[in-house]
């Protein structure tokens, strides 16, 4: 089991192979060796090669070959501290989706804000720079607003350089990224977000976190695909209280509700041989979270490092991999704009390692919200959806991301 940030952490990142006979065999020799006076020499031997016994062992370069510094097992971040850059690495993004419903009209709105980090040459990305237009980092801000009452969806995109244009701090949660601005509050309680829209759009909200972070993978690194470099660090906020002010139309409203904040650090997000993913989180009605995630092949098969994460109500994880879960396409919705189609409605099939059979149905309360930034290739759709049990019965909201679509994302990704 994964636990929070603040416990131990679970082993690295393996896929379990010949459990049952390796775990008989192991309790074979385990009776054997109590027989024996000596038995305390050999338990640590047993225990390890139990663990290789069921475990694919990789362990990551300290470099990719681009020359950026690698994630590495076993790293406990410190906060507020690991908020911030890590300029080392190629690839960061800091990104919050959430619902919420305005405090006087009921009506509500699903938002998405990221920020994006790609660093320059790796021989010089990681000093400051200090000139008004750096090119050690490159900076994306992706801002997105579903009016899910009025069935709108607007959407921003900028491209921005360190320096005058964008900022983001090393020590700390502070990001000023083409109309994204984040900061911790007082204390370190939460932080502040506020994301701004076209014509005078602007959401501000308080985050305050109602569970404890939440480091994902095996010795802390998340795995995305079969190389020994595609790892990241990755570590969520699964449920954060929302509250604040929403400027839409030109009428300034109070609205609150929750939102879901992960930060990704990689240097090669996406293993060899895949083309996109399909993600989701759910913050279901019960106080439980569930994210899971399906990496593509190019034959459109879902690797083996896809996986599924339950968060249970005091923020304990458990998980499984492709081999216990399904990800079925239940309806396409196809874009007027790119023509890209994307499969907007899933059905969700899972083995919980403790409950048996689970089964979430995740569908669309907008069809579009597909993001179209400055490359037409790169359109993804991520959009508000409500998630439905095996029964039909609404228990709970998600937010789903489909992307690789366009293609060409791999290649953008490594």
């Amino acid at each position: 089991m994964d636990t929070p940030l603040d416990s131990t952490l679970g082993k690295f990142s393996f896929v379990w192979s010949s459990v049952n006979t390796g775990w008989i065999c192991l309790r074979y020799l385990f009776g054997n060796l109590l027989e024996f006076e000596k038995m305390k020499m050999f338990i640590p031997l047993l225990f390890t090669w139990s663990y290789f016994v069921h475990a694919e062992w990789i362990e990551p370069p300290d470099r990719s070959s681009k020359g950026y510094l690698v994630p590495s097992p076993d790293y406990q971040p410190i906060f507020p501290k690991d908020h911030g850059s890590h300029r080392d690495y190629g690839l960061e993004w800091w990104y919050w989706v959430g619902h919420l419903k305005s405090e006087k009209e009921g009506n509500e709105f699903g938002f998405q804000s990221t920020v994006f980090r790609v660093a320059g040459n790796p021989r010089g990305s990681g000093k400051p720079d200090d000139r008004l237009f750096g090119n050690r980092q490159l900076f994306l801000a992706h801002s997105a607003l579903s009016d899910l009452t009025d069935q709108k969806y607007i959407h921003y995109e900028r491209v921005q350089r360190e320096g005058w244009q964008a900022q983001a701090a090393e020590k700390t949660l502070a990001l000023k990224v083409g109309g994204i601005d984040a900061e911790m509050l007082k204390g370190d309680i939460g932080h502040r977000l506020v994301t701004r829209y076209p014509k005078g759009g602007k959401l501000e909200l308080n985050l305050i976190p109602k569970k404890p972070l939440v480091q994902f993978g095996e010795r802390g690194l998340s795995r995305k695909g079969d190389g020994a470099v595609s790892v990241s660090w990755y570590w969520t906020y699964p449920r954060l209280r929302a509250e604040g002010t929403l400027t839409y139309n030109g009428q300034k409203t109070r609205v609150k509700g929750e939102a879901w904040m992960d930060h990704e650090i990689s240097s090669s997000q996406l293993g060899q041989g895949l083309v996109g993913w399909d993600w989701t989180c759910m913050q279901l009605d019960d106080g439980t979270e569930v994210k899971a995630y399906r990496l593509r092949n190019e034959d459109g098969s879902a690797d083996r490092w896809s996986a599924i994460y339950w968060i249970d109500q005091s923020g304990n994880v458990e998980k499984v991999y492709a081999g216990d879960f399904s990800w079925n396409e239940e309806a396409k919705w196809q874009s007027p704009n790119s023509r890209l189609s994307y499969p907007t409605t899933v059905r969700i099939k899972a083995n919980h390692p403790e409950r048996g059979s689970v089964e979430y149905l995740l569908r669309p309360l907008l069809d579009n919200q597909e993001f179209l930034g400055n490359r037409s290739d790169n359109a993804y759709w991520e959009g508000a959806c409500r998630v439905i049990d095996s029964a039909g019965e609404d228990i709970g909201r998600g937010y789903l991301e489909l992307a690789g679509y366009g293609g060409g994302l791999g290649a953008r990704l490594n």
